[in-house]
């Protein structure tokens, strides 16, 4: 039984790092996650706040409409 504990530990962690690194931040922040308390905190914080990767997007639609190029693109509202 605890061998699946572990296993499923370690696919856990692997995923997480994979999500965090997806959404433009370090892998190295899953760490947190083994905190108590703190993994709250962090869960919270990546939940709420804007991704670095959100931030670039709208940088780049910021340009394109500065730049007067229509793409065709059109926000979701």
């Amino acid at each position: 039984m605890g061998y699946f504990a572990i296993l499923g530990l370690i696919v856990w962690a692997v995923l997480m790092v994979l999500i965090f690194k997806k959404a433009g931040y370090s892998g190295l922040q899953t760490i947190f996650l083994f905190i108590p308390i703190v993994n709250v905190i962090i869960f919270a914080w990546f939940a709420l706040t804007e991704w670095p990767i959100e931030k670039e997007m709208k940088e780049l639609k910021a340009r394109l409409v500065f730049s007067g190029k229509d793409t065709g693109f059109r926000d979701k509202q």
